[in-house]
Parts: structure tokens; sequence; C-alpha cells
């Protein structure tokens, strides 16, 4: 009896170590996601003449970025996580770009 207590115990302990590291891979990817759409955002409106949206979106990027140390992510992983913006983009259009602004906090 005492030792199924402790295997009990054993298996909850690792199910919630499991949990707590899914969900802190989950936040890293939505924050590249988010650095990455608001890099193609803000090149876009620097293009388009948008200087305010522009630093908007910039500063927002920072701010992502200072969360984290130095080269977290690496060159493929962030250019990889670019041409899935693009993609859908193409695919959905303008609508995915403000959607995505949106859920990285741009008001």
């Amino acid at each position: 009896m005492r030792n199924l207590f402790f295997v009990l115990i054993y298996l909850f302990c690792f199910s919630l170590n499991s949990k707590v590291t899914l969900k802190a891979n989950s936040i890293e990817e939505k924050d590249l996601s988010c650095i990455t759409l608001l890099k193609l955002s803000s090149e876009k409106s620097k293009e388009a003449g948008e200087m305010v949206k522009y630093e908007k979106l910039k500063k927002l990027e920072k701010n992502y970025l200072a969360k984290y140390e130095d080269n977290l992510y690496s060159e493929e992983s962030i250019e990889i996580k670019l041409n899935e913006h693009i993609l859908k983009i193409k695919e959905k259009g303008q609508r995915y770009i403000n959607k995505g602004l949106q859920k990285c906090g741009l008001k």
C-alpha cells in the first residue's frame, strides 16, 4: 500500500512537470510568432511611409526581445516563422496581420 502511494505521488509530480514544460514552450513559440509578425509589419509600414506605426511596432518588438537573453532564437527558427507568416498573409491577407498584431498587444 505504501509503495502504491509513492508511485501515485511520483506520477502526479511527473505530470505537473510536463505541463509546466509544455506551457513554457508555448509561450516562447507565441513570442517568436509575435516578434516575427512585428518585424514583417514594421517593414511594411516603413515602406508605406507610416513612420508612427513603424515606431510603435518596433517598440513592441523590442519589448518582446527584452524578455529573453540574446540569441535565444536561432536565425533558422526566425526565418521559418517569417516564411510561415508570409504564406498565411498570402492566403488570408491583411486580416491575418491585424488579428495577429492584436494578439501581440498592438492597440
